[in-house]
């Protein structure tokens, strides 16, 4: 239209929990808990994942103009590198589309304390996403735990690696005092002006056994109320799909995409961010009429930022 202004804005695809697998018969496997990463692949993750919706994303996210994608963790089920080599071939396909990725480590990624102390998962996939004159460039996640990305507009990513290799039957993740120092590092740093959004594998709270929760979340919760640039939170883990506005607690609003890559539950969320707002479209598999991305266009969620 003649005369009219474009208004600028930019759309990140938040994804999680892909679980790219592949079954082992290595009798070495029952020397680390790998056995029963294996065990719960054959009698119950195999059916639970599908990856061809996984990739049924590439098409979506053209249409959607999608800029970024966030992928919060378990990009792996037993850190395998075949499993690796798998997510990474989806993220090849992603990048070839002209969308920036950013990635970081489940505990299913740093699922044995061999893959943990070797750090494989950064074999794979990138430690760090800022350019090299970033102000920040000085930090990644495979020795600081932590990297930083300049967004479009006055939005800015951090990601957190805060998962450890756990024994056998935990899963839990841990907020060291290392991170939470190189975070406050960070925030105080950041223009005053600017919108964080954070992004971490665990969630901030947990219902959950104690087995399954953060390490150290109270702290983070503490920074967190401490610097409200944060404005979102993302995260996976719990493959229950949630947006939750905290902002009159002191707290940033809670977004977890669920599981991806689940065959009936599969969902993940798309944020459309302008100047002063982000509107936040909730997708779910549908699997009427051979399956297909679906949102549901009467409930959209729509938050706003001076």
């Amino acid at each position: 239209m003649k005369g009219s202004v474009e208004t600028k804005h930019f759309r990140l695809a938040h994804i999680s929990d892909l679980h790219f697998s592949q079954l082992s018969w290595n009798p070495k496997q029952f020397l680390s808990k790998r056995w029963i990463g294996n065990a719960n692949l054959l009698l119950r993750r195999m059916r639970e994942i599908q990856h061809d919706k996984v990739y049924r994303l590439l098409d979506h996210f053209k249409k959607e103009e999608v800029n970024y994608v966030l992928i919060s963790g378990d990009l792996s089920t037993t850190s395998l590198p075949i499993e690796f080599a798998k997510a990474s071939e989806f993220l090849t396909k992603l990048k070839s589309m002209g969308v920036e990725v950013i990635t970081l480590p489940g505990n299913h990624d740093h699922y044995t304390k061999k893959d943990y102390l070797n750090k494989t998962f950064y074999q794979y996939f990138d430690a760090s996403f800022g350019s090299q004159d970033c102000l920040f460039a000085q930090y990644n996640l495979k020795d600081h735990k932590l990297a930083v990305k300049k967004l479009d507009l006055d939005w800015w990513m951090i990601a957190l690696d805060t998962a450890i290799a756990t024994p056998l039957l935990s899963c839990h993740g841990n907020f060291t005092s290392e991170i939470a120092s190189n975070l406050r590092k960070v925030l105080n740093q950041l223009p005053e002006d600017s919108k964080v959004l954070l992004a971490n594998h665990f969630p901030l709270f947990t219902s959950d056994h104690l087995h399954k929760h953060l390490i150290g979340d109270a702290a983070l919760r503490d920074l967190l109320h401490e610097f409200p640039k944060v404005k979102f939170y993302l995260h996976g883990h719990t493959h229950r799909h949630c947006i939750a506005d905290l902002r009159n607690a002191g707290l940033p609003i809670l977004l977890d995409s669920g599981c991806t890559a689940h065959e009936e539950k599969g969902t993940w969320n798309l944020l459309d961010f302008s100047e002063t707002t982000c509107s936040v479209k909730p997708y779910r598999w549908s699997s009427i009429d051979h399956g297909a991305w679906d949102w549901n266009e009467k409930n959209p969620t729509s938050f706003e930022f001076s």
